[in-house]
């Protein structure tokens, strides 16, 4: 997927998504506790963080903190932007769980554009807010309760 620009992989996006979530809580993110959140070993964390600071995404040093660069910040909020797009629509329009529709948007995000981010969340907001039943039924209720919609957290 590209980003400004910059082709990253579903393993580099989950990268910075790891090191903006820690960045949060820390202003930084280590090595070790990217490869604790993530489940690898440390030394697969290097290689990967390496790669990102040659793109200009974050800003490493072996040993030392890893920060986001501007470009870095920039693509982790347009993740978390997709993620929330998705994760409100799956939820607030077809009527999932919670949980479910968290489940789905991580993994959906990372393959939607900016521009169908931005479409799905003015569709959202059409249904939600301007698209007025005559009759003052919300539109939403009865489209699920007409298809019966319902997302499952059951694994198929």
């Amino acid at each position: 997927m590209k980003f400004k620009n910059v082709d990253l992989s579903l393993k580099q996006q989950d990268y910075v998504e790891t090191i903006f979530t820690l960045s949060r809580v820390h202003k930084h993110a280590h090595t070790k506790t990217i490869a604790d959140t993530l489940g690898i070993k440390m030394a697969s964390v290097s290689e990967a963080v390496r790669g990102l600071a040659e793109k200009g995404i974050v800003k490493y040093r072996p040993r030392k903190n890893i920060t986001l660069t501007a470009l870095g910040r920039d693509i982790a909020m347009e993740l978390e932007k997709r993620h929330s797009a998705l994760a409100d629509f799956f939820q607030n329009i077809l009527g999932c769980s919670e949980g479910k529709s968290e489940e789905i948007a991580c993994k959906v995000e990372h393959v939607i554009d900016e521009e169908f981010r931005v479409r799905l969340s003015e569709f959202a907001y059409f249904l939600r807010h301007e698209l007025a039943s005559e009759d003052g039924k919300d539109p939403l209720e009865v489209f699920r309760k007409r298809y019966k919609l319902q997302c499952s957290d059951d694994e198929e």
